[in-house]
């Protein structure tokens, strides 16, 4: 029998490529509101050329916050990759969270700082179904109210019915066993403990920075989800 396996690796991406088209194509299967807010809280597409530099400065020094991630984010090329590929993945999306109780004088087009990244993966239009990932707050905004208010704007966006929200049927978070803080803010915002599944992401060695698990090993999930209102 003959048969052929024509499936060429992913091209890497050039340094030329690292901040995405422009214009910017977000390049998701669904529709993307271009703001959801609350009263201290906005999510707005994340946009490496115009939120890339905030980032950077706001994370300098506190790289070891990566240490729960299986992604090599802790330099600023590695943060644009991942960006990046999450952009050509139609399933994926990620947005900057804008804390508006704060603001940034040297954005004040923002109407506040940015606060962390938070976005959307394996989104699977068709069974109703997605994925909150990355959910990344920046230090200086932890222990506030950033992380339950964005959670919230995306679950209510994803879970409402029209044509307030997308109807989904089910959200899930998957996050490290190891990673309290996430896993208490899952429990927090209404997710249910539904299993914890073993080598899930391998977590790959960075140099100069401590990850949870050593380079190769195994990153041990504990899969939250959220079910659609009744």
């Amino acid at each position: 029998m003959l048969f052929v396996n024509n499936c060429s690796p992913e091209l890497e991406i050039s340094e030329e490529e690292l901040y995405g088209p422009e214009p910017y194509d977000l390049n998701f299967v669904l529709p993307v509101p271009p703001v959801l807010s609350t009263n201290k809280l906005r999510l707005v597409p994340f946009i490496p050329r115009v939120h890339a530099d905030a980032y950077f400065d706001a994370v300098r020094g506190h790289e070891t916050m990566y240490q729960y991630m299986p992604h090599a984010l802790e330099y600023p090329s590695g943060l644009l990759r991942y960006i990046e590929m999450r952009r050509r993945d139609e399933t994926a999306v990620v947005f900057a969270a804008i804390d508006t109780t704060r603001p940034d004088p040297k954005h004040p087009e923002w109407e506040g700082s940015l606060a962390g990244l938070f976005g959307l993966s394996h989104t699977d239009k068709t069974s109703l179904v997605t994925e909150i990932g990355p959910a990344i707050v920046l230090p200086a905004f932890q222990r506030t109210h950033v992380a339950s208010h964005a959670v919230g704007l995306l679950l209510e966006h994803l879970l409402d019915t029209a044509p307030s929200g997308l109807g989904f049927c089910k959200v899930k978070w998957a996050v490290s066993s190891s990673n309290l803080s996430s896993n208490k803010l899952a429990k927090r915002m209404g997710f249910k403990f539904e299993g914890l599944i073993r080598w899930t992401h391998v977590m790959r060695r960075v140099e100069g920075y401590q990850k949870v698990g050593k380079g190769g090993e195994g990153w041990r999930c504990r899969r939250w989800i959220a079910w659609k209102r009744q």
